[in-house]
């Protein structure tokens, strides 16, 4: 007999009052003897709560296991879904005849003709309309700006990277140094709202109100740079002075930028103190950015306050922050990395010695008169001439760099047309681009990172190889937005900039599905493509420019320029998408002629997929002059004849096709065995393990020596003692319940309602299912892996109707299995709703417990219902405890202070006898 011991059922009783002290009585043993009745029921009442969660736990697993075993068999969003006849059915489709062939066409699903189809022959494939625009290689090749070496290169900073340098100077020592960089960029905002700013040190090109642009003057450069720098102070935490983190100052609250103008009205930027440096703190007074300032410091002063800064001599901003070179001088040294066709090489631009050559006037002088001349000072200059040649020395001695880097006939450094230096390829399909890390450098040769005599996806639209071809961006502007306007098939792409790369614009138009097309760029020839993303004839793919009914073009599409076809030599072309014509045979000695838009497409329920040309081949062309009415009418209808056409779309001849019935295609399919196999030997496992579980509850009786525990119980038991204790008492807990009896009883009924609904014993036992002949087996189905393999081998369509209905089955054996356990547990209450709308619910089962598979449920079901009803009792049994318990410790208490006065008075009594 197992048994745990009891303890006091009155608890803390004892912080209430004082007992005993006086009589010597065990008080709190007798109050909880005086209210044993009381305690008793709340006890029982506890235990009845927790047999009630018991009981809700098992009917949650089964009714658990049924949903999962319905989810897991008849639902045909399952992988492993039994009442499909498609998990049955000879889906594994073979092809058969000369590999030739054979190697064309794949195909899968079911058919009942596939051993009579066969596909003789394929006479082209389905393709995709394309529009091929012109090339876009640039007319110049890769130009860069330089149209000369005579004068002075573009402005170059000296500011930019430069430092003011912070500290104090005592003994001629520094300490506490912080230095101020001035950045090429700042970041304002953080994480996903960061946004990164960059600064230009040197003059911006701006745009007036009537469009026109001009170089910002010295005057707009100044304010626009000291806007600059101080937005990029206010965005730095970078502090100044000696201490505590908490002693310093931030420098954006110390310092800032000012422009001014000195004696002779020159622009002036400087330094201002905008709150007192902390300490001794001042200037290092060799701080690279004051010369580039323009501030003059005396050199012997190792540093300097703002305020003696400002009061000496600063001179004109422009001039000390910006550097102009001769062109020739700015150059030398200079170098570029070119990459031809993959190959990368680091290129010279010009020696010293070139330079020292270049800039020997005398030297052309001896070459050629024409080239030079005396101005009015005396001094020998250029002529014209003498500046082309000039240019195309550099080009002649680059030419020899580049040929011992690439090779001879590679790429060619020349003069252009237009009078720049530029770079091309004497190879129609290879390319040639420039990179550097000298932005400035590139700034100032007028090309982008990455410029090639072809398209560079990273590139912009104002590019080598398209700026020609795509003119001014203004006439592509959408209205008063920034965006350009780009429309295909009628379809406008968003988003589009004159800052956009190729490769964003390629990837806005792929993104855009409703546009019907997916752009690419051929960089062997130099030509964007646009195919469409249907295959098939009649497809069209429209880049034209807006125009009214007069055909005056209203708003210009900048696809047209990118995509749309040119003009001679270098124009594209749009090439229409055909539909694929596949010769089908049904066994009977006539041939359909098939016409699909697809190369994927369903013969007779086989979901066929055709990749090549097979069963014939096209004769030699013929002249569509000599071609009879009846081949005319034949090539127009597509049956054994083909068109040829010109560039232009003409049709100038014709060809017929030669078939070769020994390229023959037939098709031949069987079930997939071991995925049946598998699949059905998993339904029997969780079946039989479900019946096994329903077979425990129904049979299993409790042992009523095991209660459950109560909470002073609990505490003189370790974890493993409790755990063992509950599953003993667990045991039969839905022992006698008649939800589980009917249950049982259906499950045990499964065999013969599907030999009710049409399966014969003998089918049964063929494909391998049969009825355990152990009684106590309660419902168990037998499965026969062997013989079940072999039905599936032999006759699927057998296996099938058992399975899911079909042929004298009226209802298969997932259907029984389902019907059978809906009413106890199912995910959808319309099916247990007899037909009347909103009368459902999810199972008897489900009904009692819940589920959490039903998550409305977990709180609307009779054991909850009746576990809140418990729980009032409890409650007012506890209330009622506590009056009885404290009336009890009153009347005690009472009884204490009586008996102890009177042992006072005994006391007191004793002593005047004494």
């Amino acid at each position: 007999m197992a048994s745990v011991s009891s303890t006091s059922s009155l608890g803390n009783t004892s912080l209430r009052g004082f007992g005993g002290m006086a009589s010597g009585i065990d008080r709190d043993a007798i109050i909880e003897k005086m209210t044993l009745g009381t305690t008793t029921k709340i006890s029982n009442r506890k235990k009845d709560i927790t047999k009630l969660q018991w009981k809700q736990e098992a009917y949650r697993n089964l009714s658990d296991k049924i949903i999962d075993l319905s989810d897991k068999y008849a639902s045909y969003s399952s992988t492993s879904n039994l009442k499909d006849p498609l998990a049955f059915a000879k889906n594994i489709i073979s092809v058969h005849g000369r590999e030739e062939a054979t190697r064309f066409v794949s195909a899968t699903g079911s058919s009942s003709l596939i051993d009579n189809i066969s596909i003789t022959g394929v006479q082209q494939l389905a393709t995709s309309a394309v529009l091929q625009s012109q090339k876009h290689t640039g007319e110049n090749g890769l130009q860069t700006s330089l149209n000369g070496l005579d004068g002075r290169i573009t402005p170059t900073s000296v500011l930019g990277g430069t430092k003011i340098r912070f500290g104090t100077y005592t003994d001629g020592k520094w300490s506490n140094v912080t230095d101020f960089t001035l950045p090429t960029s700042y970041t304002v905002g953080e994480g996903d709202d960061a946004k990164k700013v960059t600064i230009s040190y040197v003059p911006q090109e701006v745009t007036l109100s009537d469009g026109t642009k001009r170089m910002e003057t010295d005057e707009e450069f100044a304010r626009r740079l000291t806007a600059d720098l101080n937005a990029a102070l206010e965005h730095s935490d970078i502090k100044i002075g000696a201490g505590e983190e908490k002693d310093k100052v931030a420098l954006k609250d110390a310092i800032g930028f000012e422009v001014g103008t000195d004696a002779d009205g020159n622009e002036i930027v400087k330094l201002v103190q905008k709150k007192d440096m902390p300490g001794n703190i001042t200037i290092n007074a060799k701080s690279s950015a004051l010369a580039a300032m323009g501030y003059q410091v005396d050199g012997d002063k190792a540093s300097v306050s703002i305020s003696d800064l400002n009061s000496g001599t600063i001179g004109k901003f422009s001039d000390a922050a910006l550097r102009r070179p001769s062109t020739i001088d700015y150059l030398t040294n200079k170098t570029l990395t070119f990459n031809y066709d993959g190959n990368k090489k680091e290129i010279a631009l010009l020696t010293k010695d070139e330079a020292d050559y270049l800039k020997n006037l005398e030297n052309y002088q001896k070459r050629d008169p024409n080239f030079v001349e005396t101005d009015a000072d005396g001094n020998l200059v250029l002529t014209e001439a003498g500046k082309e040649q000039q240019l195309k020395d550099m080009a002649e001695l680059l030419q020899g760099r580049l040929e011992r880097a690439f090779g001879k006939d590679t790429v060619k450094a020349q003069v252009s047309a237009d009078g720049n230096l530029s770079f091309t390829t004497t190879g129609a399909s290879s390319s040639i681009s420039i990179i550097s890390n000298d932005t400035e450098l590139l700034q100032n040769l007028g090309i982008a990172y990455g410029e090639s005599n072809k398209v560079n996806l990273g590139g912009k639209l104002t590019q080598s190889a398209l700026k020609e071809d795509v003119g001014d961006l203004s006439q592509y502007k959408n209205g008063d937005s920034e965006e350009l306007y780009l429309k295909i098939n009628g379809v406008e792409i968003k988003g589009i900039t004159a800052n956009s790369t190729i490769e964003d614009i390629i990837s806005k138009i792929n993104s855009t599905t409703a546009a019907g097309v997916k752009a690419t760029y051929v960089d062997a020839t130099g030509q964007f493509m646009l195919v469409s993303t249907e295959t098939g004839a009649g497809r069209d793919i429209d880049v034209s420019s807006d125009r009214d009914a007069s055909g005056n073009i209203t708003k210009n599409n900048l696809a047209e320029a990118l995509f749309g076809v040119g003009a001679g030599d270098n124009k594209g072309e749009f090439v229409e998408g055909q539909n694929a014509k596949v010769q089908v045979s049904y066994g009977n000695g006539v041939t359909v002629n098939l016409e699909r838009a697809s190369n994927t497409f369903n013969l007779e329920g086989l979901n066929v997929t055709v990749s090549g040309v097979f069963g014939g081949e096209w004769g030699e062309t013929k002249d569509i002059a000599g071609a009879s009415q009846d081949i005319l009418n034949k090539i127009a209808a597509g049956d054994g004849y083909m068109a040829v056409k010109d560039k232009d779309g003409n049709v100038t001849g014709y060809k017929e096709w030669k078939a070769d019935s020994s390229e023959t295609v037939t098709f031949s399919a069987k079930a997939d065995v071991d995925a049946a196999v598998e699949k059905v030997k998993s339904f029997f496992e969780d079946f039989n393990a479900l019946v096994a579980d329903i077979n425990g509850q129904v049979r299993t009786r409790p042992d009523s020596s095991y209660e459950p525990l109560t909470d002073e119980q609990k505490a003189e038991l370790d974890e493993t003692s409790i755990e063992n204790w509950e599953n003993k008492a667990k045991q039969g807990i839905l022992y006698g319940d008649s939800i589980i009896r009917d249950l049982s009883g259906d499950v045990e009924g499964i065999f013969s309602k599907l030999m009710s609904n049409g399966a014969s014993y003998d089918d049964l036992k063929k494909i391998g299912i049969s009825y355990s002949e152990d009684w106590s087996d309660g419902g168990t189905l037998v499965f026969d892996e062997a013989a079940f393999r072999s039905a599936m081998e032999s006759d699927p369509e057998l296996v099938s109707n058992i399975f899911t209905g079909g042929g004298d089955v009226k209802k298969g054996l997932i259907s029984v299995v389902e019907d059978t356990f809906t009413p106890y547990a199912t995910r959808y209450a319309s099916r247990n709703s007899n037909g009347q709308p909103g009368s459902g619910h999810y199972g008897r089962l489900i009904e009692m417990a819940g589920s959490e598979k039903k998550p409305s449920t977990l709180y609307k079901n009779e054991i909850y219902k009746q576990i809140e009803e418990m729980q009032k009792v409890i409650t007012n049994l506890q209330d009622q405890l506590k009056v009885e318990q404290d009336r009890y410790i009153s009347q005690f208490t009472t009884m204490e202070t009586l008996l102890n006065q009177m042992n006072t008075q005994s006391s007191y009594l004793s002593q005047l006898t004494a």
